[in-house]
């Protein structure tokens, strides 16, 4: 068996090896698997992934590889599993099945842990499905991006609408009950009728809501066509989508992510929560919930050849930095408690006269227990949390 090796980028200041990155029986981790494979590449993805369908089986053998050498250290336990992607649909009959043997020889995975695998509706199968729910996929995440054809065409989207419902349909029919969707603010020729229908969909069918502002990469399709969506419309979208969301039994919990009957993502509360989760797979990135972050190349060839994975070593600075950015990103906000028990000073002590400043603006509310983005400023939450850092 291959071990990849582990290694510090130049700003770490002491080395240890994959051994040494604090990985502890105690915690319940997340697990990020990475898939970087899609049939067609939408306009404005700047994610890692390819078309190159013929790399599929050397990239499930080195992440096979990169999945068992955590088998070297005591079995660690993991609550949450999320396969993304790139479009893990796609793969072919028997890769899924083929990542879960092997995590199940690596981890011990909770009884109840939640388990996802992300979908596009062209690609969804009842095949797939019987594949997933005997590997224990428990929840699906299935692209929506827009209801609109011609909105989904411009964008290079491989699936129309019709599809996108008899996929939804089909996970009803399988008995896929927790049914996460998203869709982009911002997009091409998108009208507000396309925002509404979407919620409209989404409220009938899934317990789960994700709805991203479109942002657009450079070097993407889509920046290279000099298309730029309107500040200010998007803005707009985004209040009428949580408005209508919210008259949908849609509580928003985080600024982007919505739930129905409190299905919130436990795998993604972990990245806001600063909780220790895996990255497993090209592009992936890990954290040790501590000081220890690491991340893979996104080169896919180099991936599959071994490549060394990068780590490093989180500053006071950054720990705090990261902190406050993730945690006011969420409905819940910072628990003055929990801050204490991280950092050994209160929030106060720490960010100054720019909390009180910002509470007094109507900006932060402050309840005494937490600190927490006004409900109808997070959509402007950057500005907000600059003030906060160091």
């Amino acid at each position: 068996m291959t071990k990849r090796d582990y290694k510090y980028s130049e700003n770490v200041s002491s080395a240890v090896d994959i051994d040494g990155i604090k990985f502890s029986k105690s915690e319940d981790y997340g697990i990020y698997v990475h898939i970087p494979f899609c049939r067609s590449k939408c306009s404005y993805c700047a994610f890692c992934s390819t078309t190159e369908l013929g790399l599929q089986n050397a990239y499930i053998d080195a992440l096979e590889k990169e999945i068992l050498s955590f088998g070297r250290i005591d079995k660690l336990t993991a609550d949450t599993v999320y396969i993304g992607g790139g479009t893990p649909s796609c793969l072919y009959d028997g890769a899924i099945t083929r990542i879960f043997e092997a995590l199940g020889k690596a981890f011990n995975i909770s009884k109840n842990a939640e388990i996802t695998v992300e979908m596009n509706p062209e690609s969804c199968t009842r095949e797939l499905l019987t594949e997933c729910r005997s590997c224990g996929v428990n929840r699906v995440s299935m692209g929506m991006q827009s209801a609109d054809d011609g909105v989904l065409r411009a964008v290079n989207r491989i699936h129309d609408f019709k599809t996108y419902l008899s996929a939804i349909e089909l996970l009803k029919a399988e008995n896929f009950d927790n049914i996460s969707t998203d869709f982009i603010l911002g997009l091409p020729n998108q009208t507000v009728a396309d925002i509404e229908k979407c919620i409209e969909v989404a409220g009938a069918h899934c317990s789960h809501v994700s709805v991203y502002a479109l942002t657009v990469e450079e070097g993407t399709p889509l920046y290279l066509s000099e298309y730029r969506p309107d500040d200010d419309i998007v803005a707009d979208m985004y209040d009428l989508a949580c408005e209508r969301l919210q008259e949908n039994g849609f509580i928003r919990y985080e600024v982007s992510n919505f739930a129905k009957n409190g299905r919130v993502s436990r795998h993604n509360s972990k990245y806001w929560r600063c909780v220790p989760y895996l990255g497993l797979g090209v592009a992936a990135h890990g954290y040790d919930g501590d000081r220890i972050r690491y991340s893979h190349t996104t080169d896919i060839k180099a991936y599959i050849g071994g490549a060394a994975v990068e780590v490093t070593q989180l500053t006071d600075k950054d720990m705090y930095n990261e902190y406050i950015m993730l945690g006011l990103r969420t409905s819940g906000g910072i628990s003055r408690e929990a801050f204490k028990a991280r950092f050994g000073c209160t929030l106060d002590e720490r960010a100054g006269n720019n909390l009180s400043l910002l509470v007094r603006h109507g900006l932060l509310i402050d309840d005494g227990a937490s600190v927490r983005i006004s409900h109808n400023k997070l959509f402007v939450m950057n500005g907000i949390i600059e003030d906060l850092m160091i």
